[in-house]
C-alpha cells in the first residue's frame, strides 16, 4: 500500500489545474501557437485550460528543483500527454499547440536529471520510453 511508498524529498506531484491561475510562466517547451497569437513564453492567465496548467505546474515544478515528478494519467489532461495516430493524421504537427508530455520525457531526465514516475492505465506508448 501507500503507507510504504518513500520518495525523494525533491519530488513533485504534477496534475492538469483547469481554471487555476497562472502567472508569467513559460509553458513553450510544452505549448505553443495558441489561439489570438496569446504568447507562451511568459504565460499568464486567470483561467488556464488543463493542458496548460499541467505545463505551468512541470515548469514550476523544475523551476523550484523538483529532482522527480509523480504523475497519474487519471488526474492528467490526456491531450497534454499523448497525441495517438488518428490526431497526428487530422491535425499537422506545425498546427498542433501542444508538444505532448511523451516527447520531453526523455530530454527531461538526459538533459535534466529529472525523471518521471507515472501511473498509466490507458497509453501504453510510455512503455517506448520507459527505462
Amino acid at each position: 500500500g501507500r503507507e510504504y511508498c518513500v520518495a525523494d524529498p525533491n519530488s513533485v506531484k504534477v496534475r492538469a489545474e483547469d481554471g487555476r491561475a497562472v502567472s508569467s510562466v513559460d509553458i513553450s517547451p510544452f505549448i505553443n501557437n495558441l489561439p489570438f497569437g496569446k504568447q507562451t513564453t511568459c504565460f499568464s492567465t486567470e483561467d488556464a485550460s488543463g493542458s496548460t496548467s499541467q505545463a505551468a505546474n512541470i515548469v514550476e515544478a523544475l523551476e523550484v528543483g523538483a529532482t522527480s515528478l509523480l504523475i497519474d494519467e487519471d488526474t492528467c489532461a490526456t491531450n497534454f500527454m499523448i497525441r495517438d495516430d488518428k490526431m497526428m493524421e487530422l491535425v499537422a504537427k506545425d498546427k498542433e499547440p501542444i508538444t505532448p508530455f511523451i516527447h520531453k520525457i526523455r530530454s527531461l531526465y538526459e538533459d535534466h536529471n529529472v525523471s518521471s514516475v507515472l501511473v498509466i492505465g490507458g497509453s501504453g506508448d510510455y512503455f517506448d520510453v520507459a527505462d
